[in-house]
């Protein structure tokens, strides 16, 4: 019975993580249309932020769940919304102005293993031989999506690009331990929030926050707002639970692929048969993964599992 319980756990894990990258593939997308319509990157991200803390407060009373945090989680919880989330999607940003978006995201897709690695030191996730070999087909994969590096590139724009997979796999990692005392939609009803405030606050202090833009911008920020952070953000939630940091990590490297799939869709982006081979290089990792790991069933699932 037991067996079967587990079974059905990580059933809906992969499938949520699964779920989370392909929402969050949207989001390069709705943010170039975002720009288009006249929207600028603070004013993009406070609206979004705050959209999602208020949608996902609002389910809390709809659907009420103990909200109330004592005052060390909730430092815990701040340091890790501001220090994690809001500080990497800076340092992304920062990237994308000084090298390359793709090479910035090739970068920034080390966070798998980053996440693997301390996870294994701070989670007691097992580093097995199907993660290892996940991780370097998933790699191989971005490299091949997203182009390997050539020419001059301005090193800053490198560093912090490497610092934002620094702090996004810190990020995942400690979520993943407070989710054992936290439920999911508390967690994100506090940290969309918390990430919403500091960035409406920096752009009214740069003076950059403005609501002067298009319906397509609106449409786009409703886009972010409502699928690529309330949906993906509850499915990486409840993913982290119920398989683990690790393994949810190396499943978000489908990301990309889902980038350039909707690129060639909704923007009219050219998509090379080369891509296609780097999509099922990832593809193939995260299958490895998932195989090997039913076979030898070595692999912990998450931690602290809500009874429903």
């Amino acid at each position: 019975m037991k067996k079967a319980k587990d079974s059905s756990g990580e059933g809906r894990g992969l499938f949520l993580a699964v779920l989370a990258a392909a929402a969050l593939g949207l989001e390069g997308i709705s943010a170039k249309l975002a720009y288009a319509g006249g929207a600028n990157i603070l004013s993009i991200l406070a609206i979004r932020f705050l959209a999602a803390g208020i949608f996902f407060w609002g389910s809390l009373i709809v659907f009420p769940l103990d909200w109330k945090l004592n005052l060390g989680t909730m430092v815990r919880l701040t340091v890790l919304a501001l220090g994690g989330q809001a500080t990497t999607i800076l340092l992304l940003f920062h990237a994308f102005e000084r090298i390359p978006a793709t090479v910035a995201m090739l970068f920034f897709y080390l966070y798998p293993v980053i996440v693997s690695l301390l996870a294994t030191v701070f989670l007691k996730e097992t580093l097995t031989r199907a993660k290892i070999g996940a991780l370097v087909l998933a790699f191989t994969g971005l490299a091949v999506i997203l182009g390997v590096p050539t020419g001059n590139l301005e090193i800053w724009g490198i560093v912090t690009a490497l610092l934002a997979a620094c702090t996004n796999g810190i990020y995942m990692v400690c979520q993943t331990g407070l989710l054992k005392t936290i439920e999911p939609r508390v967690f994100n009803a506090y940290a969309t929030l918390i990430i919403g405030v500091a960035y409406f606050i920096l752009a009214i202090v740069t003076g950059t926050f403005s609501l002067a833009f298009n319906s397509q911008a609106i449409l786009a920020i409703a886009t972010l707002s409502l699928i690529c952070t309330l949906l993906a953000y509850t499915a990486v939630a409840w993913s982290l639970k119920y398989i683990g940091a690790s393994r949810a990590a190396i499943i978000s490297t489908l990301e990309p692929v889902v980038t350039a799939v909707l690129g060639f869709l909704i923007l009219g982006e050219r998509l090379h048969p080369i891509q296609l081979l780097g999509g099922a290089l990832i593809l193939a990792g995260v299958t490895v993964q998932q195989v090997l790991t039913s076979k030898d069933g070595s692999e912990g699932h998450g931690y602290g599992i809500i009874k429903q």
